[in-house]
């Protein structure tokens, strides 16, 4: 059955008292508070239909109530007004992300920006690199056995791996390699570079020996550099969270926290849906985030979505607040990706 105003207008209510109190909400709270134009008792049994309903719950012995998951998905859903970013904050934002020119160190500011607004834990998942285009790929000698392999790919994230050489290179034989590299894999698809490019590489070069130690080093250093990028900041807020007291409840969300793997499913998940996803308790599918609250976007270059960043919090999230920020984020690093590729 729909919810009828006055009930909408109590469930809104307690779910803003909730929000910011962390305290059960009781009939007298409301009245005093909110206005409705009703007497406590009214509230009290429009309160008692809601909590059979499921909308809203009696925590322990306390005399006041607070929203169920299913209350704050109704909130979520049908009652919230999403808070637009003053002018200060998308100034703050633009000035933030303006900054840089390696998109990584761009990707670095948006995380701590997120962290910043939200007062909750931030997370940015960065493009897969093996979905993006080369735009450099060189070795930088470091001493007789070891090169670094350096890796810049569209639209400006960095990779770099030492690996060990089987023989001395010298200094012009490395220019010759990085030529190579250059006319051959620039502008070309990390996730291209296989086996049939190899041996089409391998026909080009004269140099056998030359070219047989350049693809080692190549797929060596390609090995090991990480097609998945996870960028983590304000962890310290969730820990001020009253919900967050309890050290089982603690421990099981920092291990997820600290699990890349677990971070980049979850996010990505968000790349498969458009717009801006709120999933609430239970309805995340990993343990460890089922007493949070995720509010997930995409951010897109070119009109292409490339990854995806969000806020965990506590069920009792500020959602307006925090969907006000996860998108004025998303927009604005958009914005400057899409910006930056033109220019």
């Amino acid at each position: 059955m729909p919810l009828d105003e006055r009930k909408r207008r109590i469930l809104k209510a307690i779910t803003h008292d909730y929000i910011s109190t962390a305290e059960p909400v009781g009939s007298r709270t409301i009245a005093r508070r909110y206005g409705l134009g009703v007497s406590p008792a009214t509230i009290r049994n429009e309160m008692a239909d809601l909590e059979e309903d499921g909308y809203l719950e009696q925590p322990h012995t306390s005399a006041g109530r607070i929203p169920s998951e299913k209350g704050y998905r109704f909130f979520v859903d049908a009652l919230m007004n999403p808070q637009e970013l003053s002018q200060d904050e998308v100034r703050q934002i633009h000035t933030a992300l303006s900054g840089y020119r390696q998109m990584e160190d761009v990707v670095h500011a948006s995380v701590r920006m997120l962290a910043l607004l939200s007062q909750y834990t931030s997370i940015v998942v960065a493009p897969n690199i093996t979905h993006g285009t080369i735009r450099c790929l060189q070795l930088l000698p470091l001493d007789e056995s070891n090169v670094l392999l350096v890796l810049v790919v569209d639209p400006g994230f960095a990779q770099s791996r030492i690996v060990e050489t089987s023989r001395p290179l010298r200094l012009h034989e490395v220019a010759r390699i990085n030529y190579f590299f250059e006319r051959r894999l620039s502008g070309m698809m990390l996730a291209d570079i296989g086996s049939s490019l190899v041996g089409e590489m391998r026909e080009e070069v004269t140099d056998e020996a030359l070219m047989s130690e350049a693809l080692n080093l190549l797929a060596r250093g390609l090995k090991n550099i990480k097609h998945e990028q996870v960028f983590l900041d304000g962890t310290i807020h969730l820990l001020n969270q009253p919900e967050f007291r309890d050290l089982d409840k603690v421990r099981v969300l920092l291990n997820a926290l600290d699990d890349e793997r677990i971070l980049w499913q979850v996010f990505t998940d968000a790349l498969d849906r458009s717009g801006m996803q709120v999933t609430i308790g239970s309805e995340n599918l990993h343990e460890g985030f089922r007493d949070c609250s995720l509010v997930t976007a995409s951010y897109e270059l070119d009109g292409h979505v490339i990854g995806s960043l969000g806020v965990i919090g506590p069920t009792r999230m500020d959602y307006e607040r925090v969907v006000g920020v996860v998108e004025g984020i998303a927009y604005g690093l958009s914005a400057l990706l899409s910006d930056s590729r033109r220019h």
